[in-house]
């Protein structure tokens, strides 16, 4: 079946564009959500309005991915996960969990298929991952795997050296014992 889309969809076609679909994928799909019509004469004759839209509507899209990226762009994140023995994770650090995280600290939410990962973070350590945000609207976060419990272990470990007197202090507080010959 020929269609028009009037909608953007993602590895199939961009809006104002014609193609012919299996026809399956038309009627259950495609028109009942409203992304595309049939290629009729009067439909044919809008393409140049479709076209124009969309243009408009992803132009406004990538300007607000621009400014999320923008907050993105060098962010480090700590994720904590159980370690095993051998210093492997028990499961993985999944593209979720970074979405998840990084939607907490700039208050929007993230898809997790923006998160692009080659595969599941298995070990401890710092990765680079890349978020792609909007078609070329991209950000570079680092992501940290540190055992369960370490960020907590850390906090308490400042606080514990910001309650107790610097050591230098006592030392010089002493008075010197006089040598005995």
């Amino acid at each position: 079946m020929k269609v028009i889309f009037l909608e953007d969809v993602p590895g199939t076609a961009d809006a104002g564009e014609v193609k012919d679909v299996k026809n399956g994928f038309a009627r259950n799909f495609l028109l009942p959500r409203e992304l595309a019509a049939p290629a009729t004469a009067d439909n044919l004759q809008r393409i140049r309005a479709i076209e124009k839209a969309a243009n408009e509507r992803r132009l406004k899209y990538s300007e607000e991915w621009k400014t999320v990226a923008k907050a993105l762009e060098g962010r480090h994140i700590t994720v904590e996960a159980r370690v095993g023995p051998t210093g492997r994770l028990f499961g993985a650090i999944t593209g979720r969990q970074i979405a998840s995280e990084l939607s907490k600290q700039i208050g929007r939410d993230l898809d997790h298929r923006m998160v692009l990962l080659s595969q599941a973070i298995h070990e401890p350590g710092d990765q680079n991952v890349t978020i792609r945000l909007y078609r070329n609207v991209q950000a570079h976060v680092k992501v940290s795997v540190v055992p369960e419990g370490f960020v907590r272990d850390q906090a308490a470990k400042a606080a514990a050296d910001e309650t107790a007197p610097p050591q230098a202090a006592e030392n010089a507080a002493e008075p010197e014992q006089p040598a005995q010959a």
